[in-house]
């Protein structure tokens, strides 16, 4: 369609510079004719003074003359561009001078004359009249030819712009209802996805409910038979019958610690499940000062550990307070549950606000995007890159339970769920036995 508007934009150009040159042909024409008519003028003054010696006649005459220069001079800006013209022009000049030469030297001789013959000098203008008419119709012929030629291409173009123009416009109405029909097309199909989607709502509103309900009968119905586990083992325990030995004892605390242990992990899934749904609205918060508090609460564990805190400048931005609190707790514990031994722990928060270049595997639309980047760095036992994508899951461990370390693999779900209600991403980066490092990535505010 573009190449088709161009092209009829060139055919209309060339058919006005058509236009334009016709419209100059007829103006040197008419130049021509006047030049011609002035040549009448000069000779008919000079017929009329010779016949009346009425001065009234030089006046026409001195008139004529000057019209005459004024329309030469015309003429050679008129022609400048053909050489033709201007060489008949250069001619038709000098026969005017001399014609005007032999008017001036007659008008002189019938002032002077007591005559009324006619001098040499009158049938020298006569002959110098015919030449200078000669010289007329030759530039009047070139013109008239040029004219035809010019007046040709201008109808010829004429017709085509407007063949084009037509062809055109019928090509864009084509072009106009097969982008309408192939919209038409595309707005069903997005029906129907939308319905689709309406649909995987439904669903998923459905599934929803279904979990809520599953993490009700969690924290009430499967909580019930695991008390129960717990007393009947603590009885069992305590009862000291002669049937009752040392590993029958042994197996029935193990029995009630994994009993302690499963309810443990029931009330994590309840907190995870729990932060589907917001329960508050966002709110103007400090965060180096909820951070100072709750750097309060942990006081002893930091102290237990021998940790060295450092918080630096950390935003006050929109969140959801309680969140957020979890958000640092679960980040501070994880920081000072895996630690070096025989290494104090060195734990920093720190903010900068960054692009999403380090998202784009997220998303590649958010490396443009700024946000507010919260890192927790510590030097602890670190970790392998290769298992962060297994970091977050719930429930998944990077340790055995055998292990030194505790731990229920929970925290990391429940920090990604928290930066997923903030519209925001979490990442890390570890070395083992060198540090471990998290980056919280909110949404500036505009």
């Amino acid at each position: 369609m573009v190449a088709l508007s161009l092209f009829s934009m060139e055919r209309f150009t060339t058919f006005t510079a058509y236009s334009d040159q016709v419209d100059h042909t007829n103006t040197v024409i008419k130049k021509i004719l006047r030049a011609e008519l002035c040549l009448r003028d000069i000779d008919r003054s000079e017929r009329g003074y010779m016949v009346t010696r009425d001065t009234m006649y030089l006046r026409f005459l001195n008139n004529a003359i000057d019209s005459i220069h004024l329309v030469i001079n015309d003429l050679g800006s008129l022609t400048n561009d053909n050489q033709r013209q201007q060489n008949n022009l250069g001619l038709l000049k000098s026969s005017v001078a001399i014609r005007i030469a032999a008017v001036r030297a007659n008008i002189i001789y019938v002032d002077t004359a007591n005559t009324s013959t006619p001098s040499k000098f009158y049938f020298d203008s006569r002959q110098l009249m015919v030449e200078c008419s000669r010289r007329l119709n030759a530039m009047l012929a070139s013109e008239n030819i040029l004219l035809s030629e010019r007046f040709k291409n201008e109808q010829f173009y004429q017709k085509l712009t407007t063949s084009t123009l037509i062809y055109l416009l019928v090509i864009f109405c084509f072009v106009t209802l097969i982008l309408f029909f192939i919209m038409i097309k595309e707005l069903r199909i997005r029906m129907r996805f939308q319905q689709e989607l309406q649909s995987k709502i439904i669903d998923l509103k459905r599934s929803h409910s279904e979990l809520k309900e599953i993490a009700y009968a969690a924290s009430h119905d499967l909580q019930e038979p695991l008390r129960k586990i717990q007393v009947f083992s603590n009885m069992l325990t305590y009862r000291k019958t002669d049937s009752t030995d040392d590993n029958n004892i042994l197996t029935l605390n193990r029995i009630n610690s994994s009993a302690s242990r499963m309810q443990s992990l029931i009330a994590d899934l309840m907190s995870l499940t729990s932060l589907i749904k917001i329960d508050e609205n966002k709110k103007r918060v400090d965060l180096n000062r909820m951070l100072q508090y709750i750097l309060i609460d942990v006081d002893e564990k930091i102290k237990d550990k021998k940790a060295f805190t450092e918080v630096q400048s950390l935003p006050i931005m929109d969140c959801y307070e309680n969140q957020v609190k979890i958000l640092f707790k679960v980040l501070l514990d994880n920081s000072l549950k895996f630690v070096r031994e025989g290494i104090s722990p060195v734990i920093v928060f720190s903010c900068e606000i960054r692009t999403g270049q380090e998202l784009l595997e997220i998303n590649p639309n958010l490396a443009d995007k700024k946000f507010y980047c919260i890192s927790c760095t510590d030097n602890g036992i670190g970790f392998d890159n290769r298992y962060i994508s297994k970091m977050f899951r719930i429930f998944q461990r990077l340790h055995t339970e055998e292990s030194e370390y505790e731990g229920k693999g929970i925290g990391l779900a429940i920090a990604q769920r928290i930066m997923a209600n903030h519209e925001g991403y979490i990442i890390a980066n570890g070395i083992p036995n060198k540090k471990a490092e998290f980056k919280l990535f909110f949404p500036l505010e505009a």
